[in-house]
């Protein structure tokens, strides 16, 4: 199934990738880049913002990217059933189930348990409104055989099993195409040329996607991301081996004249320094940065975004122009919110019951 609209970045970069690369527009592109002033507490910082949290209607975030190639390519495989993981307040997991749902999809999540927030909850009623069936996993290390168990259970249907966060090559797709985005929008003239961007790292696939878009524009911008998880999954061993696959999938698909794999990994920073007690542990310096961004509209979550804004704060300074890439959705489905409701499957509701 090819892009119902080959007028995509990635496609202009390389034309071939329009009828070999299917595509399921969800999201509104591009997104803008704004100008920002965060105070810091020593005067105002400069900077700017990649508005890929009002990316889609609905949902937005940077799931969407990577969902349009990712649910295309699970219904060209004839798939009716969507399988993915995450932990309890996954945003990907969420993103699935309604994005997914909306394409026509049925969808399991298996999830493990994080620490309890009120977003948590948030997130786990939305995904039971937006019609998935839940899982439960009761580590993160069991995820693999709840993944099975969703597969078995379905087998005679045709599934199609998303990994966890969507990075593998073809979610990795969304991000060069949004890198690509960016370089036009720079080359355009609409948008001053950042110094760094600053981006959250989790499973990696927005920072390999931005990377190797930019290395292959020929536009070396430092791409700092970071760790919201265990360094166990987010390090620069896996960076590495998902930017050499993405580039290999690129290359099997038809593109040409791309960059070498360890020039894309070479324009990122994996920083370490944000992740405080854990995966979804508030830090104090994520909740500043959080008060800061929100005193200039701009909506943050503890788990990824204020820590990447903390990362970018602290290493603010210089004459330099950072730009956020801001992964977090500023936009609800109203509806499901309407009708979320704390029935949830018994480990759930027992999980949450827990953290009361």
């Amino acid at each position: 199934m090819a892009d119902s609209n080959p007028d995509l970045p990635l496609f202009r970069r390389a034309p071939s990738l329009a009828s070999t690369v299917p595509r399921l527009p969800l999201g509104t592109f591009p997104t803008p880049v704004a100008p920002f002033e965060i105070e810091t507490g020593s005067g105002p910082l400069r900077l700017l913002v990649k508005r890929d949290d009002i990316g889609a209607e609905g949902y937005a975030g940077n799931k969407v990217r990577k969902l349009e190639f990712l649910l295309a390519d699970a219904r060209a495989r004839g798939a009716t059933r969507l399988i993915t993981a995450g932990a309890a307040g996954s945003h990907h997991a969420f993103a699935t189930a309604y994005h997914g749902g909306r394409a026509g999809f049925d969808v399991s999540l298996v999830l493990f348990p994080q620490h309890v927030t009120s977003h948590v909850r948030e997130m786990l009623f939305l995904d039971a409104a937006a019609g998935a069936e839940l899982v439960w996993a009761s580590r993160m290390e069991t995820v693999p055989y709840g993944v099975w168990r969703a597969r078995v259970a379905h087998r005679r249907e045709v599934t199609c099993t998303i990994p966890p966060g969507g990075s593998n090559p073809i979610g990795t797709f969304g991000y060069v195409n949004g890198a690509l985005e960016l370089v036009e929008q720079i080359g355009s003239g609409q948008v001053e040329k950042p110094s760094s961007i600053h981006v959250a790292a989790g499973t990696l696939g927005t920072a390999a996607g931005i990377a190797i878009g930019l290395a292959w524009a020929g536009l070396p911008i430092p791409v700092i991301a970071t760790r919201i998880t265990v360094r166990l999954l987010t390090n620069e061993r896996a960076l590495a081996a998902l930017i050499r696959s993405t580039l290999a999938q690129l290359r099997d698909a038809g593109a040409h004249d791309l960059p070498d794999a360890a020039e894309a990994a070479g324009l990122v920073e994996l920083r370490h320094d944000q992740i405080g007690a854990g995966y979804g542990r508030p830090t104090e310096a994520g909740a500043r940065a959080a008060e800061r961004f929100a005193a200039a509209g701009l909506r943050l979550d503890a788990t990824y975004t204020a820590k990447a804004a903390a990362g970018l704060l602290a290493q603010a300074g210089g004459s330099g122009l950072p730009l956020f890439w801001h992964t977090l959705s500023a936009v609800e489905p109203a509806e499901l919110l309407r009708r979320a409701s704390p029935d949830l499957p018994a480990p759930f509701s027992r999980y949450l019951a827990g953290a009361a």
